[in-house]
């Protein structure tokens, strides 16, 4: 047997070899893609960053304990060339996945969701408290930001009561100037619909002044189905140019200088927010009106009544003489029997 023929022989046995190493590893490596990613079973949520490859993320995951060979993510990754579909973000991940699983979950799924409730009857600025402290949100804008809100939504007027209370869902680093107009917006298409749709013959010459008056009907509100008959004694006092004298718009007014209790010197100082002393409405809504306040607004109850006095269990006495009144205010407030 001449050399050549060896030589022949020995390179078919060579690649033979090679070959049965490669579906070896191949063999290998599919299994290991569609083992658990760790054998510590848990459920997580995990942040890629901006700008990160595909080896910092699996060893970042190695180092969390999510993840026991990132090569093979690494690997897998590769093969697929699925690595430019990584995005950054914040992902929920559990590590009973497989590596394939995991693979579909974080080139396919959409990003964890935040919730931010943002409650009826808050101020603008305990709004913008409320957006900060949650810390996925991004903060853009400056330590006071009212007049960057004002200009940002595109308003005339001061920005209270210009967000739709509501439970939003957000992504890891939304920008708050960004959800300020998403609130704005939802707002927006609240007052449109309503607005549309309002009873006849209401004492609103715009959809703003319906908002100002929600946001008294929010304030005085304890319980939800009184929505309608707070808003009837708003309507009526504004048809007979009554003074509203309601006490949120006092407090409101007021600013830092409400200690928790109105005197009957708070009742008189004029303010453009006291409706004891400046009949009509206020300039600026006094907090954020909810969905059902405007609806109330813009529905109110089909009744005569004038007045309502706190019963102290969150409802009122709701009276449509002043005797009547009275009366409730003996009863209610004074401790006195009927």
């Amino acid at each position: 047997m001449n050399k050549h023929v060896v030589w022949m022989r020995k390179g078919v046995i060579w690649i033979a070899m090679a070959g049965m190493i490669l579906v070896g590893l191949y063999q290998w490596f599919y299994a290991m893609s569609l083992s658990p990613i760790s054998e510590t079973p848990q459920q997580t949520i995990i942040t890629i960053e901006p700008g990160s490859s595909v080896k910092v993320i699996a060893q970042e995951l190695e180092q969390q304990g999510l993840m026991d060979y990132p090569s093979v993510f690494n690997v897998l990754l590769r093969i697929t060339k699925q690595a430019k579909k990584l995005r950054a973000g914040d992902y929920r991940i559990d590590t009973t996945w497989n590596y394939q699983e995991l693979l579909k979950h974080l080139t396919e799924d959409a990003e964890v969701q935040y919730p931010i409730t943002i409650i009826e009857g808050m101020t603008l600025k305990e709004s913008v408290q409320a957006v900060r402290a949650l810390p996925k949100m991004k903060q853009d804008l400056s330590a006071q930001p009212w007049d960057e809100i004002q200009q940002l939504l595109g308003l005339s007027v001061y920005p209270e009561g210009m967000l739709l209370p509501n439970t939003y869902f957000i992504t890891s680093g939304t920008k708050e100037s960004v959800f300020y107009r998403r609130a704005y917006n939802a707002l927006t298409e609240v007052m449109e619909r309503e607005w549309s749709a309002r009873a006849a013959n209401l004492p609103f010459n715009n959809a703003y002044e319906a908002l100002i008056a929600a946001s008294i009907v929010e304030k005085e509100t304890g319980i939800a189905r009184e929505r309608p008959l707070i808003a009837a004694v708003i309507v009526n006092r504004l048809r007979r140019e009554m003074p509203l004298q309601m006490d949120p718009t006092v407090i409101y007014g007021m600013g830092t200088d409400f200690q928790g209790n109105i005197r009957k010197k708070d009742l008189q100082t004029p303010t453009p927010y006291n409706t004891y002393t400046t009949k009509g409405l206020p300039p600026t809504p006094i907090a954020l009106a909810s969905a059902e306040s405007i609806y109330a607004v813009l529905h109110p109850a089909q009744s005569d009544v004038l007045y309502f006095v706190a019963k102290g269990d969150g409802s009122h006495v709701f009276s449509s003489t002043l005797e009547a009144h009275n009366a409730a205010v003996r009863q209610y407030q004074l401790g006195m029997k009927p």
